[in-house]
């Protein structure tokens, strides 16, 4: 089957179990609905753009750094603003993104901006450049290599094969563990 088919079958499923009823008429207007929705997003992805492939391992890895830098994060924030004498040294810091495609470069800017203490402001060019606000910037080389993590960790949960051997080549100021 085709991958439209599959996803108008997978909507259509998703639609009626939302509903919670199987009956004839809920099928046809989840399926209306299915066929709608991949045609009017057919023609959204650009050419030369990869798509999103899952491995599970890799996004549950991708997943605990991620909850571990969030609590980490919290932690350091909720420090900051108990105990003002520590002051901000907040900033704006320029990230190059390393071959990540757009859905990947989504990824690691969302996962940024749900971190504590920073936020992605503006996604640009080719290749991709996060700029992302911090409240600490004494050190602006750990701001990025906490991106670049994410960068690296998003790749191997959810890049394309291309993407993928793109980080053999340039691995090399990312770590693997918290």
């Amino acid at each position: 089957m085709s991958a439209p088919v599959l996803r108008v079958l997978w909507l259509t499923l998703l639609w009626v179990g939302l509903w919670g009823d199987a009956s004839p008429g809920t099928v046809v207007a989840g399926a209306a609905v299915a066929v709608a929705v991949t045609a009017a997003f057919a023609s959204t992805r650009r050419a030369g753009t990869s798509r999103l492939v899952l491995r599970p391992l890799a996004a549950l890895r991708f997943l605990a750094v991620f909850l571990w830098l969030v609590a980490r994060s919290s932690v350091q924030v909720a420090i900051t603003v108990f105990l003002p004498r520590d002051r901000l040294h907040r900033g704006i810091v320029a990230v190059p993104l390393r071959g990540a495609s757009d859905g990947v470069a989504t990824i690691v800017a969302s996962a940024v901006s749900l971190t504590p203490g920073t936020l992605t402001l503006e996604a640009t060019g080719s290749p991709t450049t996060l700029y992302v606000h911090a409240l600490d910037t004494r050190d602006v080389e750990a701001v990025r290599r906490d991106v670049r993590r994410f960068e690296v960790l998003a790749v191997r949960a959810f890049g394309d094969d291309a993407a993928r051997l793109g980080l053999v080549v340039d691995d090399s100021t990312a770590r693997e563990a918290p």
